[in-house]
């Protein structure tokens, strides 16, 4: 046996059953060093091991409000005094609860007391939330109906490792078996040419090691942006709180514009508007908008402070910076990694904040099949080379396609980017008659098919237990 093994068992041999904490705490031995030793004894038929699983209940933040009354008690002490309207200020929760309790009736679009609430009587379910915040135990019903209220949550954790001696680890007599470790003592003394040294275990269990490491997502976001550079593209940044000129009216997207709506767009109040200061810039968008929507167009609707819905707001900025660049430098090549935000529905594959890439290629004589090439290398040096192109709209190119991959797992195809080249009616308004190729791409949806996970939801739980043990980002 090792030493570590002989220590062990001398102590489970005397206690019988015991804590795995006060069982290291006696030997003195490493918490891993231990394990090891533990697992070999019960591998040997020595020991037992167990692990005691825990519940634990909290009280919620509404349940914390309620230890000084539930809302089904004061409105039956509200009804006991005198016979109380039926509107909408009455919680349904309260009428519920009072009238399953029996302390209320309902006649005449009144709530009437029916003489049963006992004001002196510890009502059982208030009872219990002050038990679980008190750390006592808690009437069974009381507390069950407590935690389907979601008044009190349900902590499940494993507790204390106990370890317990078996008959055949009773009657085991302990030796020492060979050398375990070439020490400094074991080569002076020369002892290692007279004992075996006994063979190392790689398969020994161990306590896990967690080295700090990048959140996935922003693991995922250093590859894109890698990608990007690796094909000669230069990063360009932008503000993430715009005014609607730069989100929208830039863009050609037209004032009436579904997108623009309070359903899509978080529209902020501090600063409610942000100032346009080329005025030229803006006359010339203005025109764009009169001319090619024949509408009217509100320079008020303009200074509308948004959080931006795209990071395409960066790429026209990049537009109308590099608009009199020298006929050398083209083509340009500009890329974009930042937050967006659309007031979208949670599913699976959409939250209200995600992060998006954007990109644009400035040049002479640029068509779709330019396009095609840089996005597939992009995709290429990511690991994946099966995505496709779709024709699609958007208001801002002209021909637009979507980007998509298939999800094998669920039987579809997923949206992961839009692109196309940009309307000649936004290179005009910004200076530029060049042809530009742009592009926005999804980099969390690309999460769900490089972690495998199955909502996108998962990159914001802040699981620490996910976090450490997820498989790295392989492109």
């Amino acid at each position: 046996m090792h030493e570590y093994e002989i220590a062990a068992l001398k102590i489970i041999k005397k206690e019988r059953k015991i804590d795995f904490d006060d069982l290291q705490r006696e030997a003195g031995i490493e918490r891993d060093k231990l394990m090891w030793a533990i697992e070999n004894l019960k591998t040997a038929g020595f020991v037992e091991i167990k692990k005691v699983e825990e519940t634990k209940y909290t009280l919620t933040e509404e349940g914390l409000g309620y230890l000084n009354g539930m809302p089904e008690e004061k409105l039956a002490k509200e009804a006991a005094g005198k016979p109380v309207i039926l509107d909408d200020s009455v919680s349904k929760v309260a009428l519920s609860w009072a009238k399953k309790n029996g302390w209320i009736d309902i006649k005449g679009g009144k709530v009437i007391s029916t003489g049963k609430w006992n004001a002196s009587k510890d009502y059982d379910q208030r009872a219990a939330l002050k038990a679980v915040k008190e750390g006592k135990a808690a009437d069974g019903a009381a507390l069950e109906s407590a935690v389907k209220r979601g008044l009190v949550k349900t902590v499940k954790k494993t507790g204390a490792v106990t370890v317990t001696i078996t008959t055949k680890g009773s009657s085991a007599e302990p030796e020492k078996g060979g050398i375990g470790a070439i020490t400094r003592d074991v080569i002076a003394s020369g002892s290692w040419k007279k004992e075996k040294l006994r063979p190392y275990d790689i398969k020994a269990p161990y306590e896990g090691v967690y080295p700090a490491r990048l959140h996935p997502l922003h693991e995922m976001i250093n590859k894109v942006r890698g990608a990007w550079l690796n094909m000669g593209f230069v990063e360009s940044v932008g503000p993430i709180v715009e005014s609607s000129f730069w989100n929208f009216d830039a863009l050609f997207s037209p004032q009436d514009h579904p997108t623009r709506e309070m359903q899509d767009t978080f529209f902020l109040k501090n600063p409610k508007t942000l100032d346009i200061e080329d005025m030229e810039l803006l006359a010339r968008v203005k025109k764009m908008h009169k001319t090619g929507w024949n509408q009217s167009f509100s320079e008020e609707l303009s200074k509308q402070a948004v959080l931006r819905t795209h990071t395409t707001s960066v790429s026209v900025r990049g537009i109308k910076r590099f608009a009199d660049a020298l006929e050398n430098n083209y083509p340009l090549k500009l890329f974009s990694v930042g937050r967006v935000f659309r007031n979208e529905t949670i599913d699976y594959k959409h939250l209200a904040e995600f992060y998006q890439t954007d990109g644009i290629v400035i040049g002479n004589n640029l068509s779709l099949a330019n396009l095609f090439d840089v996005l597939n290398k992009f995709y290429a040096q990511l690991g994946m080379d099966k995505i496709r192109f779709k024709p699609s709209y958007f208001p801002f190119t002209e021909p637009s396609l979507e980007i998509q991959y298939f999800d094998e797992e669920r039987g579809e195809e997923i949206e992961i980017g839009g692109g196309g080249i940009i309307r000649q009616e936004i290179t005009k308004a910004m200076g530029t008659d060049k042809t530009v190729l742009a592009w926005g791409l999804s980099i969390d949806r690309l999460m769900m098919h490089k972690l495998g996970i199955s909502t996108i939801t998962e990159l914001y739980k802040n699981d620490v237990g996910w976090l450490r043990s997820r498989p790295p980002v392989k492109v």
